[in-house]
């Protein structure tokens, strides 16, 4: 098992929102939703970027082809 933490998309938002009010720290927000600060900065960072639909978790895997895992693994 990962270890890893699953949040709703709407607590996702709630801590970006609670956050950017700019009446609580980074902190004080990822203590209450029970997550690291560099969570939180990269829910807020994809936020910025995307929006909210920045919040959403992605549910797909990328398939990369063999000869491009070699030309990233011997690259100069």
């Amino acid at each position: 098992m990962s270890g890893r933490i699953n949040f709703t998309w709407e607590q996702r938002i709630e801590a970006v929102e609670m956050y950017l009010s700019g009446n609580y720290s980074y902190t004080e927000v990822a203590g209450k939703f029970g997550t690291i600060i560099s969570t939180l900065k990269n829910w807020i960072s994809s936020y910025k970027s995307n929006g909210i639909d920045g919040l959403k978790e992605s549910h797909t895997w990328r398939n990369y082809s063999l000869e491009l895992k070699y030309a990233a693994v011997n690259k100069e």
